[in-house]
């Protein structure tokens, strides 16, 4: 991508020299050059840099809020023991073919999380509740009922023999799993507010597997929750602890939305001692100012405790250095460094392109931090 094409510069150097046999000076002096050198015709093709030129305006957010708040509103309903719970909150993809969705009713006071694997898993569907499966159900393919639109199924449940329906749109229900599952709590003390990061589903996996860590990851439910904090608490110094393993974005589109709230609201942002972010979570840390780092092993270096992590990108089967540096990605992240960090921020977008694929990771070093001014204190 960062291929850069030079164009051979053409001069034409004309001089006369005549000379007979009475005389060795010459006719004609050397004239100079009838065309002299001139500036190369076209300029290299690929910009050293992506510009910071894309606009996040108040129109396109509007769109991007339509968007995402409709499938939290209607791409899922359960209805189980007489309680219809159609609004998602929280969403996990456990494997490519399950998800874990957390799902309220019309009030928002109950919750309830459905495990829904895939229609030829051959699973069933379970109903959970903190520290306790409420129920199951058979969700098989054969029992579901198809249309275009919509999937149906009604059932009976295995354990408690209740009617329970899951109706869900087919569409919506592949864009799911992007709405996130980090919770974001306040805490008030005077005219300060504390927000801090937790795992929506950390009960479900320390049931269904305990001992292993999930990272928890950003979406809608992220923008419109910190929204909602933000709104409530007008004028008041916010700090945004993440206190858990704060791993990427499902939907770049709302997180960089999240991250220029973050940073217009003057917020300071924290690792904690037993937090750390990567990706888009990385992303959001870097819109804060200050940015501190509270070491979780105050005798490793940074990079050990792996607590900032960084990596690019890839689209549609292609890493980002494979797209020209004109593409909106590319300037739509450009532009969001530079706000949030100011003239290092686009240098500091380049550092995370090269620094480890996709599918990678690396965790930053004190030596990355300095040279980017990226994390303000270390503790």
């Amino acid at each position: 991508m960062k291929k850069i094409t030079t164009v051979a510069l053409l001069a034409t150097v004309l001089s006369g020299c005549g000379s007979d046999s009475s005389s060795t000076a010459p006719v004609k002096p050397p004239t100079k050059p009838v065309n002299p050198p001139t500036k190369p015709v076209n300029p290299p093709a690929t910009p050293v840099k992506p510009k910071a030129d894309y606009v996040f305006s108040p129109d396109k957010l509007d769109e991007v809020k339509r968007e995402r708040q409709d499938i939290q509103d209607h791409a899922m309903a359960l209805t189980y023991n007489g309680v219809r719970y159609d609004k998602i909150k929280f969403s996990e993809e456990v494997t490519d073919s399950e998800k874990l969705i957390r799902l309220t009713d019309n009030s928002g006071l109950k919750n309830v999380d459905l495990y829904l694997p895939g229609a030829v898993d051959n699973k069933n569907c379970i109903i959970y509740a903190e520290s306790k499966i409420l129920d199951k159900f058979n969700c098989d393919a054969n029992i579901r009922s198809i249309s275009n639109d919509t999937t149906f199924i009604a059932t009976t449940t295995i354990d408690k023999n209740l009617s329970v329906s899951l109706e869900y749109n087919n569409d919506m229900s592949e864009y799911v799993t992007a709405i996130g599952n980090t919770i974001l709590s306040e805490a008030k003390n005077g005219n300060k507010v504390t927000i801090t990061t937790s795992f929506a589903f950390s009960y479900f996996y320390r049931d269904a597997n305990p001992g292993v860590e999930m990272p928890s990851t950003l979406g809608a439910s992220t923008y419109f929750q910190l929204s909602d904090i933000v709104n409530s608490n007008l004028g008041s110094k916010m700090t945004l602890k993440f206190n858990n393993f704060v791993g990427g974005s499902g939907d770049d589109g709302i997180n960089m939305y999240t991250g220029l709230m973050i940073n217009s609201n003057k917020m300071t942002t924290i690792v904690t001692s037993t937090g750390s972010v990567f990706s888009g979570g990385t992303d959001l840390f870097a819109a804060g100012n200050p940015r501190i780092l509270q070491r979780s092993d105050t005798n490793k270096a940074i990079e050990l405790n792996k607590q900032v992590g960084v990596h690019s990108w890839a689209e549609d089967g292609k890493t980002a250095k494979e797209f020209p540096y004109t593409n909106e990605s590319h300037r739509k992240q450009a532009t969001y460094f530079n706000k949030v960090m100011g003239d290092k921020g686009i240098d500091f977008y380049i550092f995370t392109l090269d620094s480890a694929p996709a599918n990678g990771e690396h965790w930053m070093t004190k030596a990355d931090s300095d040279k980017y001014d990226f994390i303000t204190r270390i503790e």
